[in-house]
């Protein structure tokens, strides 16, 4: 699993150019403590803030306007979304959204990330694989109940065919996103990812001092400036 920042609509004319594939949007909540009744009252343009993009050349990529501040988040949302999406967490490329507030909000918070996004992330995986599912099921004219989501790909046992997400793509993309409240969910007995022992992505950045963070962001002609304070105790 790795990180990324790339601007949102320059990423999609790339993607169009080079076959745009699969892409899931959704909504994550700014906060896990915030009332779904305040979320769902406040206007935004666009109330998909999180997509799910996977391209003919088999690349898994989760935008996400959330940030990493310590509480493992860019590990944890992509695990989540792997194992509905039955594909190789390492596989998965996290994509930061671009700084625009009127699109997305960015709230991070409270540590409510992973609770916050739990069922919307596994929802979005979810439906992601049952449309890769059915596309490899029309192009084997198949039930696609005959069918399993294996490995980043589609398995016909009966046949032993095997169809990559990347191969499946775009036909997934003609297909309708089924509905994110009633999409089926793995059964948590068949996890193989989420809880699991797996290793921070960025430990070892931020232990060998390779880690970039804000303070570390340098612009031509940049100032510097600190907060002028009286030095007498209660002064003004």
């Amino acid at each position: 699993m790795s990180t990324m920042t790339v601007d949102r609509r320059a990423f999609l004319k790339t993607g169009t150019a080079a076959g745009a594939g699969l892409l899931v949007g959704f909504h994550l909540p700014v906060l896990a403590t915030q009332d779904p009744a305040q979320q769902q009252e406040k206007k935004t343009p666009n109330p998909l803030n999180a997509w799910v993009h996977i391209s003919p050349d088999n690349r898994v990529t989760l935008i996400l306007e959330k940030s990493e501040m310590g509480q493992g988040i860019m590990t944890a949302l992509p695990m989540i979304l792997a194992e509905e999406l039955c594909v190789d967490w390492k596989n998965v490329v996290v994509q930061q959204a671009p700084t625009n507030p009127e699109i997305y909000d960015h709230g991070t918070g409270g540590s409510g990330s992973v609770a916050g996004c739990w069922l919307p992330m596994r929802r979005a995986g979810a439906a992601a694989r049952e449309m890769l599912v059915a596309a490899a099921a029309a192009r084997w004219s198949v039930n696609p109940n005959t069918c399993k989501a294996q490995d980043g790909g589609v398995l016909h046992g009966a046949r032993n065919n095997f169809l990559t997400y990347g191969q499946l793509a775009e036909d997934a993309a003609k297909l309708p996103i089924p509905n994110l409240n009633t999409v089926p969910l793995k059964n948590s007995a068949d996890f193989t990812i989420v809880g699991k022992a797996t290793p921070r992505f960025e430990g070892a950045a931020k232990t060998n001092g390779t880690a970039k963070f804000g303070i570390d962001s340098r612009v031509p002609g940049m100032q510097y400036a600190v907060v002028a304070r009286c030095p007498v105790f209660g002064g003004k």
